[in-house]
């Protein structure tokens, strides 16, 4: 899945301002996932529960967000959109502003299993 050429990408914005964005769409949405139902649907109803403030987030903790909005648990609404920019494209335009990939190293995975989100992300731990 990816963006189409019109679509617009916020321009320079940092992991931390896509992810306050992608998580407050994503609370004041969980009930279209909940809808759905299933393994996925639960799973992930469960991550958006989960998602913490920002302040207590680390940058590994937000590339793997981005991560799961790409191609993991929040993919449902890649395509959805908040009236300024759809939630893929904040987690494309973050990434690419800071030069990272949402695909964790083995090490990155690692560091990565201690935090409070792990149980709960699907991309970058299969």
């Amino acid at each position: 899945m990816g963006l189409s050429p019109n679509d617009l990408k916020p321009v320079g914005i940092t992991l931390e301002d896509a992810y306050s964005e992608i998580r407050k769409w994503y609370q004041n949405n969980v009930r279209i996932i909940l809808e759905r139902g299933g393994n996925y649907g639960n799973n992930s109803a469960e991550l958006i529960r989960k998602l913490p403030p920002l302040k207590s987030m680390t940058k590994l903790e937000l590339r793997a967000i981005m991560g799961e909005v790409i191609y993991g648990y929040l993919e449902w609404a890649y395509h959805e959109s908040n009236g300024k920019f759809k939630m893929a494209a904040y987690a494309h335009a973050a990434l690419e502003a800071a030069g990272l990939s949402y695909s964790l190293t083995d090490n990155e995975k690692q560091i990565l299993s201690s935090s409070q989100l792990w149980p709960f992300l699907f991309i970058n731990r299969n």
